[in-house]
Formats: structure tokens, C-alpha cells, sequence
């Protein structure tokens, strides 16, 4: 049995406007009339409707149960199968799946990544909580957005009123890796990302860490693979207020230990156990000044024989 799949030689067009006439007098009489075209109305609230063909806006919902807009007509992908000698043609049954922005998770996208997803699947992104966006970036710069590229606008949520969410579906068109953000400003500095058939040698790991390393301060939360934030400088020393007065008195040196070392005793019990004894005045540990590496001292203690009957 033979698989193979293509997409349609030719998308379908956009959405069709409609066009209604102005009611007020003057206009009718000049016979001007209002283009109410989704795809503007799109353009007009910062959605990308002609993206590059990585991946297309299909439709968009403001939530709170308004309408749908259609942004551009889903592709069909078309599939061909071929049993026993004889081939078919069908429509390939394409996937949704969810991705929520923001929300609970704080400044993510839950899940972080999509990973095998086919030509013809569709993405819905639900905006929670904040104000976010789905904006299209290259692997190298990620919070920079494409030249040509998918960028859903800002969805705003705040506290989440909005019930049911905003919601911006798109249709993935390529099976390479496609990288996205949030141009919130400051959030993608601190790791607000997201991609969809990432690889080995370009990982969601690594487009988050150039994320916060371009964009953030340079370091991370351990969780997301950085060694927390950096020490701040040193405080400069307070100005002098006296230009006779002294410098400060050199530490002295640290005093020397005058501790020694005592040896103590032990004994193997026949069952295999030991005792052993310290007996060690406290002038014979080393003084705190004297401490160092390697420095230590302790307290003399006992092991009874019948610890491992105890045991």
C-alpha cells in the first residue's frame, strides 16, 4: 500500500466582501457606498492577512460570543491511495489542536511546542489572560518578526473577561520548523515563545534561550536553563569627608592555631563492630581566624561494640 499527499494546486480566495450602503441622505445620493471587507477589518486591528505561505490565518473570533471572521478559505490537502493497483484521491483528514497564550501559565504558551504536525493541520490559539500576540520570527532572531510573516495582533483579555476567549485559528502549510513569539513588549525577553516541528539541531530550548539572551537581561530562571539573575554591581565606597582624615586600620593577620593533633583508640568487636575514643581539650582545635580550606575540627564520640547487634 502506497501513501502520498500534495497540496491543492490552487487555494481558494479570500473571503468575500460585502458591501452595504451608507444610510445617511447625502451619501446615498452620491451613491457612495462602505467596503465592510473582513480581510480589512483584519489589517486594520494588526492581524497579518497575506502572510508568506509557512502558515495562513484562517479565521478569527473576539470571543465573548461574537461572530467568526474568515480571513482567508482553509486549503484542502489532498491525498492519494494506492491498494491493489488501483489509486484513489481523497481529502486528508487535518487535525486542529489548541494552543493557550497566556493565561494560568503566566507569560507562555501552553503547550511550548507542536511537534510532527502535517501540512493541512490547523492551529487554534486561545488568548488568556494579559494581552498577547502569535507573531511569526526566524530561528536566529526570535523576537523579531518576519518579513512577510503570520503576526495574529494583539488579542487583549484582561483578567480574563472575556468568556469565551479570543481565538485566531491558522493553517500550517510547510513541514519545516516554524517559530513564533509575543511582541507584548517584554515578554519575549523573558522567554514568551513558541514553535511548531522543531528539531534536533534547532530546538524550542534554544530559540527560548536566544529569546532572553537578545531580548531579556542575559540569564534565566534555572528552570528555563539560565543561572539566575546576575549579582548586581559592587556599591561604590562613600566619598570622604574629611581630606585629612586617615585611611582605615590594616586587618591583622589572623591568629595562629595552637591546636595539636591527639591520637585516640579503637577496637574491632568480634562481630565486627568498633568503638573508638578522641579525648581532646578545646584549646586543640584551631581558632575561627585560623580557619581554612581543608580546616576543620569536631567533637570526641564513641561507637559502642554492640552497634551492629543494635543495628
Amino acid at each position: 500500500m502506497k501513501f502520498g499527499s500534495w497540496l491543492a494546486l490552487a487555494t481558494a480566495p479570500l473571503a468575500i466582501a460585502t458591501k452595504v450602503q451608507n444610510a445617511y441622505p447625502d451619501n446615498v445620493a452620491r451613491g457612495k457606498e462602505i467596503d465592510l471587507d473582513a480581510k480589512a477589518i483584519a489589517i486594520a486591528n494588526g492581524i497579518t492577512a497575506d502572510a508568506n505561505t509557512e502558515i495562513v490565518i484562517i479565521w478569527v473570533n473576539p470571543g465573548s460570543g461574537a461572530a467568526t471572521t474568515t480571513i482567508n478559505q482553509k486549503v484542502t490537502v489532498t491525498q492519494t491511495v494506492t491498494v491493489g493497483g488501483q489509486t484513489s484521491t481523497a481529502a486528508a483528514p487535518g487535525a486542529t489542536h489548541t494552543v493557550t497564550v497566556g493565561g494560568a501559565a503566566g507569560l507562555a504558551y501552553s503547550p511550548p511546542q507542536l511537534d510532527n504536525i502535517p501540512i493541512g493541520d490547523t492551529v487554534v490559539f486561545e488568548f488568556q489572560s494579559k494581552n498577547h500576540t502569535v507573531t511569526q520570527s526566524a530561528f536566529n532572531t526570535p523576537c523579531k518578526k518576519l518579513e512577510g510573516g503570520m503576526d495574529s495582533g494583539f488579542q487583549a483579555n484582561p483578567n480574563n473577561t472575556i468568556s469565551p476567549p479570543p481565538q485566531v485559528a491558522m493553517q500550517v502549510m510547510v513541514s519545516t520548523p516554524l517559530w513564533f513569539y509575543c511582541r507584548q513588549a517584554g515578554h519575549c525577553g523573558q522567554g514568551m515563545v513558541f514553535s511548531i516541528n522543531p528539531t534536533a539541531a534547532k530546538t524550542q530550548a534554544m530559540f527560548q534561550q536566544m529569546a532572553i539572551a537578545q531580548n531579556g537581561t542575559g540569564s534565566a530562571t534555572p528552570i528555563t536553563g539560565g543561572s539566575g539573575a546576575p549579582a548586581p554591581p559592587p556599591a561604590a565606597p562613600p566619598a570622604s569627608t574629611s581630606a585629612a582624615a586617615a585611611p582605615p586600620a590594616a586587618a591583622p593577620p589572623p591568629a595562629a592555631s595552637s591546636g595539636t593533633v591527639a591520637t585516640g583508640s579503637g577496637n574491632v568487636g568480634a562481630d565486627g563492630s568498633c568503638s573508638c575514643t578522641c579525648q581532646c581539650a578545646p584549646g586543640s582545635f584551631p581558632v575561627n581566624a585560623a580557619q581554612g580550606v581543608g580546616a576543620h575540627g569536631g567533637w570526641g564520640g564513641a561507637l559502642p561494640n554492640t552497634m551492629a547487634a543494635i543495628a
